[in-house]
């Protein structure tokens, strides 16, 4: 039997929705594993302990703001999923409100992050330095129930609690994925072309940036099956 991931976007239009997975649906599909993908804002999901890890991705949103409907239910799925024993791979806003569930906290950063950053490691062998792609306002804070491991001058860029693994930065990105953020979001946050950020050179940074990119989502991919103890499906 195959193994499965479910992958949770967050008010993505069905047709962006494998888009915005980016590199890492081809990391979990060749190594055997079934995408399931569901929008969190969508209303229910399906029980966690039926998959063999859950991949909570991006937002546009704050995962701090209160007055999202769907942020409570999110927060409580992944408390549930926590107590579980899944594996959880937390991307960006993901990351954010794993560490929410985690106990942590998430707030409006003093240093936004757009472009590609390096990184410093304290597990090259589950997150490289680098460089990866990031996109994002916001910050994360821990508790001692989780091990940071990796930051930059902007703060924490990942961190390790028990098989869950969450990370600032987006390691999915790809020219497709890139349109998907400025298509595909519903939320009234959506849309990256603010005039604050050159999304036209950031578009061609991805574009000559994409095997490099895509062969390092892989290995994160790959550094974090083994962190989590989870094989590669068989048949």
């Amino acid at each position: 039997m195959g193994g499965s991931v479910l992958a949770l976007v967050h008010g993505v239009r069905p047709e962006w929705r494998e888009s915005v997975l980016g590199s890492l649906l081809p990391a979990f599909t060749d190594r055997g594993f079934e995408a399931v993908i569901r929008d969190v804002v969508d209303g229910s999901l399906p029980d966690a302990s039926g998959f063999d890890l859950v991949c909570v991705t991006g937002s546009p949103d704050s995962a701090f703001d209160t007055t999202l409907p769907w942020i409570g239910p999110e927060l409580e799925y992944l408390s549930a999923t926590i107590t579980q024993q899944v594996p959880v791979l937390g991307v960006c806003f993901g990351a954010q409100i794993l560490a929410r569930a985690l106990g942590g906290s998430v707030a409006p950063s003093t240093r936004p992050e757009h472009g590609f950053t390096t990184v410093s490691t304290t597990r090259p062998d589950l997150v490289e330095a680098g460089p990866w792609m990031q996109f994002h306002r916001d910050t994360i804070t821990v508790t001692d129930v989780a091990e940071v491991i990796a930051v930059n001058d902007a703060g924490v860029q990942a961190y390790v609690s028990g098989p869950h693994l969450g990370v600032q930065f987006h390691p999915e990105i790809t020219s497709d994925c890139f349109s998907g953020w400025r298509e595909g979001f519903t939320s009234a946050r959506s849309g990256s072309d603010d005039g604050k950020v050159d999304t036209r050179a950031l578009a061609a940074e991805i574009d000559a940036a994409a095997v490099d990119a895509a062969a390092r989502c892989d290995r994160l991919v790959e550094g974090f099956l083994e962190h989590a103890g989870i094989g590669h499906p068989v048949g």
